[in-house]
């Protein structure tokens, strides 16, 4: 068998993972690598016939969306002995594909955002440890960074794939709602809610999500790009406006078209979506018993039950008057996307409440959600490309690219075009960090949750 081949490589990404998993944590539960799948992909990758783009590719599967033979507990003790022998529909289709399910990676409980998950602990940034790795795909944004997996699946709901993706420094895809299969797989907040992509290229990110039954195609775009530079400046710290330059020139130097222009109620569309996810998922919640549920998700219910009815409908005309304004300001422009920083800071520290923009400290929530989280109002795809590191904190720093729904492909041929002009980012510095957090024990291949639960460290 050469080198090369597909089991070799599985084998050697399975080494990795055990090798790193214990201090990252990128993934919960794991698969045994099924022998007789990989003889069965290198005979059929040696007789030249790939089942698709993603043929031997290692996949991993956010904690929320089912994986046949796997625990299934949303990383909530509510659900601490659920095992699943069914895949959701996009697993299902990663199979079909030929990606070979490598395991489950960790998450903010229910997939609503937290830093930290005191039944499944969160994935550690790998760049510095102390440093959020943003949720609530936060393992899934680990694993690929750690390259423990190629096609890393998530849900955003709110910049869930994106910030984990950013902070870790690689591609993360929102793509529009029901734009990969969504079938199997639970959504808290519906409306909002969508399967996306995190992988180390925007080229192995259009394969994928072709191969997992997004839109194909090709175009070519415009790159002329929407520039909302003033609510970038005022809600940017000075260490975020200094790298967006330096990307604003890169980009204007490989011909891009930069139109510096504001989007009426961005930001009133970004608090409407939380008010969305507040009442859609605190609907979810009451049919949850809460009882083995963590303090933040029992407050965040409370908190659900005190909405008015009249908010959440003004927030849906929010949405829906930012979602035409998002849409006539890039058929004026004959733009492909709106560009903005993903984050306005830096990863912050996991324990931070506040963070300083400005000469001011401001609430780290809502405030880290600017760029972000309107796009989860309207139905928009959205991605973030890493574009260098903060030189203080040496974290890495991600650019955004909004666009409507349905402008899939569009968004990600502009992304394309985008990242090929943007210098290379470093290589991670895989260094020992034990020291200054507490390496955690791996929780067992195919573990069933009772067996799983008993490995659960306490919280960080």
């Amino acid at each position: 068998m050469s080198s090369d081949s597909i089991s070799d490589r599985l084998y050697r990404i399975s080494d990795r993972i055990t090798r790193l998993n214990p201090q990252y944590r990128a993934f919960s539960y794991l698969a045994a690598l099924d022998n007789d799948l990989l003889a069965t992909l290198d005979r059929e990758s040696a007789d030249g016939g790939l089942r698709s783009h993603i043929h031997g590719l290692a996949v991993s599967v956010k904690g929320n969306i089912p994986v046949a033979g796997l625990p299934w507990t949303e990383g909530s003790a509510i659900f601490a002995g659920r095992l699943t022998d069914k895949d959701a529909d996009i697993v299902a289709r990663a199979r079909r594909a030929g990606g070979v399910i490598v395991g489950t990676t960790t998450l903010s409980e229910l997939a609503m955002y937290g830093v930290e998950n005191p039944f499944e602990p969160m994935g550690l940034n790998p760049w510095n440890v102390r440093r959020t790795a943003g949720g609530s795909s936060t393992g899934a944004g680990v694993a690929c960074a750690l390259g423990l997996a190629d096609i890393n699946i998530g849900t955003d709901s709110g910049g869930s794939i994106r910030n984990p993706a950013c902070h870790c420094g690689v591609v993360g895809f929102m793509p529009r709602i029901a734009a990969l299969p969504t079938q199997g797989a639970p959504s808290h907040c519906p409306s909002l809610s969508s399967i996306g992509l995190i992988t180390r290229s925007v080229a192995l990110l259009r394969r994928a999500f072709v191969a997992l039954g997004g839109e194909g195609g090709l175009e070519t775009p415009t790159r002329n790009l929407i520039v909302p530079l003033r609510m970038i400046e005022t809600m940017s710290d000075e260490s975020t406006r200094q790298l967006f330059s330096a990307v604003l020139r890169s980009l204007r130097a490989a011909g891009f078209i930069l139109i510096e222009r504001e989007i009426d109620g961005w930001l009133d569309a970004e608090h409407a979506a939380s008010i969305i996810s507040l009442h859609e998922g605190g609907q979810a919640l009451t049919a949850m018993d809460l009882a083995r549920a963590s303090q933040g998700i029992r407050e965040r219910a409370a908190q659900a039950k005190t909405l008015a009815s009249d908010a959440v409908d003004r927030a849906r005309r929010v949405a829906r008057e930012f979602k035409m304004a998002l849409r006539q300001a890039l058929d004026d422009a004959d733009a492909d996307a709106v560009l903005t920083p993903t984050w306005p800071f830096a990863a912050p520290l996991i324990e931070a409440d506040e963070v300083l923009v400005n000469g001011h400290m401001v609430p780290l929530n809502p405030h880290r959600n600017c760029f972000v989280r309107a796009a989860n109002a309207i139905d928009a795809c959205a991605i973030t490309l890493p574009a260098g590191l903060y030189p203080s904190e040496k974290v890495p720093f991600g650019i955004h690219l909004t666009a409507p729904g349905g402008y899939d492909v569009r968004l990600l041929a502009a992304a394309a075009a985008a990242e090929a002009a943007l210098p290379p980012m470093p290589s991670l510095p895989l260094l020992d960090q034990s020291a200054e957090r507490e390496s955690q024990p791996t929780w067992k291949i195919g573990a069933s949750p009772d067996a799983a639960a008993s490995h659960l460290p306490s919280r960080i």
